[in-house]
């Protein structure tokens, strides 16, 4: 029996009939039996040549074999694309980009539609400032250049111009998010009824301080001219920026509660929802970020107001140290939004009373 299962059966290509190794006629039908050659088992095997695929920036000539980066994590350039082909036969390694300096794995550049990274985040805060310096700048040179001369007298129409660099500059960011389809989650904007609603009593909170603060900056400019500090005469510039106020038509007034909502709105999306929301992928603590954010914002101020003096620098840090703390509770530029908003009907509101 064991002789019989190790005997070697072929088949016979006419009738089908079992054939042993050893006949030349198939023992059923009587024809010859064609003996073949043993057949060579021939794998046709299409291998993929998997490769590394390099591309070149367009922009600064960065050179990044990333498969997932649409655009370059160094300019903003965008790259060229590749095909789901050629995403199949890329090696998959950890894709690495090489600037001037060296080489920095592809997760430190990732562009997350939802979060800042921080290359990303500080080009688009650069750009922003880069803005408000330009459209300062040739603001004033248009208001000098009509008016003859560098030293003018403050209107209202003057005051209503000043804020024009400060709504401008958050354009960017905006139009930034809504180009590349990212989510404005990435600027804090979040539009949950829970959280509007959460963001409302935060907000309510964030007024009664700013109002204490704004109590507090009063007296310490009241110090400094008391002692002789006051270089710079912010206590007269202030009162007479709050003559103008009372004096201007309400049509004027309404125009300048608008515009410093707007220039709210504007500010808080540049320096919270770009600048302090990229920072805080880098520090682990936020209290950092909230310092941080709060001094760019005093010096970038001051650089434009340099009149004012530290007085001016000093309540800056301070409120704007405030609004961090707000902000950093859910991470809802409503909650900094509301408060601040509020805060300036409110003082406008004051000096009519």
């Amino acid at each position: 029996m064991l002789e019989d299962n190790n005997r070697k059966i072929k088949y016979c290509v006419y009738c089908g009939s079992d054939v042993a190794e050893d006949k030349i006629y198939c023992p059923k039908c009587g024809k010859l039996v064609i003996k073949l050659a043993p057949s060579k088992k021939i794998l046709k095997t299409t291998k993929f040549q998997k490769q590394e695929i390099t591309r070149k920036c367009p922009g600064c000539g960065s050179v990044i074999s990333s498969t997932i980066l649409n655009q370059c994590p160094i300019c903003n350039t965008e790259l060229e694309k590749l095909s789901e082909i050629k995403k199949a036969v890329i090696q998959k390694k950890p894709g690495l980009i090489f600037t001037s300096k060296k080489l920095e794995p592809e997760q430190k550049f990732l562009i997350k539609k939802d979060t800042w990274n921080l290359k990303e985040g500080i080009n688009v805060f650069g750009t922003c400032i880069y803005v408000l310096v330009i459209v300062f700048f040739l603001l004033f040179t248009i208001i000098s250049f009509q008016l003859g001369a560098i030293t003018y007298e403050i209107n209202i129409q003057i005051i209503l111009l000043s804020q024009i660099p400060e709504i401008l500059f958050g354009i960017y960011p905006i139009w930034y998010i809504y180009k590349r389809r990212h989510s404005f989650n990435k600027l804090g904007i979040y539009w949950d009824s829970k959280k509007i609603l959460f963001a409302l009593l935060i907000g309510i909170l964030g007024i009664f301080v700013l109002i204490l603060i704004n109590y507090l900056s009063d007296s310490l400019i009241n110090f400094f001219s008391a002692v002789g500090l006051d270089f710079f005469d912010v206590k007269s510039s202030i009162e007479e920026q709050n003559q103008v106020l009372r004096n201007a038509d309400i049509l004027w007034i309404i125009l300048l509660t608008l515009s410093w909502s707007i220039r709210t709105i504007s500010t808080e999306i540049v320096f919270r929802g770009v600048l302090h929301n990229t920072l805080k992928q880098k520090f682990s603590n936020e209290f950092y970020v909230i310092l941080i954010v709060a001094l760019a914002y005093s010096l970038t101020m001051l650089l434009f107001s340099f009149s004012m003096g530290i007085s001016f620098f000093l309540i800056n840090f301070l409120t704007f140290t405030v609004l961090g703390f707000l902000y950093s509770i859910n991470g809802n530029i409503f909650n900094t939004l509301i408060a601040n908003i509020s805060y300036n009907i409110i003082v406008i509101i004051l000096l009519f009373l």
